[in-house]
């Protein structure tokens, strides 16, 4: 790996922020994320152009521009809230990390994984890492599959705040990764899986999402048809204080016959879930991400 020198820079102030933020009060750390996200937005212009343009291309002609910008706006807060949270759950004990959520908002997912495995679909949809937090703080057994950032001490921090919380991590590009996942599921756990990015490294099929043919992952399909349990789709929300588990219904795949046909039905029935809260909550997902930059052969590649 290439070394660049700006991600060592960038770890020391994310280490001295951290200490910044484990000092303040946790709803006044919030506060401050919130405070550095709206700074962010006025000086990173790379991301919040890409912001502003998908934001155009999905609500052109039903939101004005200035319910666009104030959108965008708020997508940079709410990351900035996000990455304090999760910086300040070392504020938290396993045990008293409870009190930030709801545990009725949980139990639909309970009951599910009393009974069996389940794929939990976590969104980059508002503090998405306390969700799993919130799952292992009521008793639940959580893995979550996620992308390895390749400069070693960010990584290693990021996966230490899950660790210390009892979550555990999957690399997605660890040899057998598929494999292990079954594993896991065998178990009868839950595992986390956020599939709302275009990866080139993924397989993936084209949806329609927001009215655009969207390349979307297969994984967390191809692991409901290979496990049998279901998918639950879970969206986490600030509300009074608390972070709100959203949960939608199960989605549980019957296999036609035509494992293609299945997997791309089964990849919409999610997605449509997907668009369906980020509607009604567009300033809680990252909008900065280039979502439709993988295009079918048949259309023009948008620059990337």
């Amino acid at each position: 790996m290439k070394r660049k020198p700006y991600r060592y820079l960038l770890y020391i102030l994310l280490k001295s922020g951290s200490l910044i933020i484990l000092i303040l009060p946790f709803r006044a750390a919030v506060n401050f994320g919130s405070f550095l996200g709206g700074a962010a937005y006025s000086f990173i212009s790379r991301y919040r152009e890409i912001t502003l343009q998908n934001l155009r291309s999905v609500f052109s002609g039903q939101k004005s521009d200035e319910e666009i910008e104030k959108i965008a706006k708020d997508v940079f807060r709410n990351i900035g809230k996000t990455a304090v949270e999760f910086i300040g759950l070392g504020k938290f004990n396993r045990k008293n990390v409870k009190k930030l959520f709801v545990e009725e908002d949980y139990r639909p997912l309970l009951d599910l994984a009393s009974k069996g495995s389940v794929i939990a679909l976590a969104f980059h949809f508002g503090s998405w890492e306390m969700s799993a937090v919130g799952g292992v703080a009521f008793g639940l057994d959580v893995t979550v599959i996620g992308r390895r950032i390749y400069y070693p001490p960010y990584n290693d921090f990021l996966v230490s705040l899950r660790g210390e919380k009892g979550v555990k991590t999957l690399y997605r590009d660890e040899k057998n990764v598929l494999r292990k996942s079954m594993r896991i599921l065998k178990e009868k756990n839950v595992l986390g899986v956020v599939p709302d990015q275009d990866v080139d490294s993924i397989d993936g099929v084209f949806v329609d999402f927001f009215g655009r043919k969207t390349h979307t992952p297969i994984g967390p399909v191809v692991m409901a048809m290979l496990s049998g349990a279901p998918m639950l789709p879970t969206f986490m929300v600030r509300e009074g204080g608390k972070f709100r588990l959203f949960i939608d219904k199960p989605i549980y795949v019957t296999k036609t016959g035509d494992r293609e046909r299945d997997i791309r039905d089964y990849t919409q029935k999610w997605t449509d879930v997907a668009e369906r809260y980020i509607r009604k909550y567009p300033s809680h997902w990252v909008w900065m991400h280039k979502r439709w930059k993988t295009r079918p052969s048949d259309e023009q590649v948008l620059p990337r």
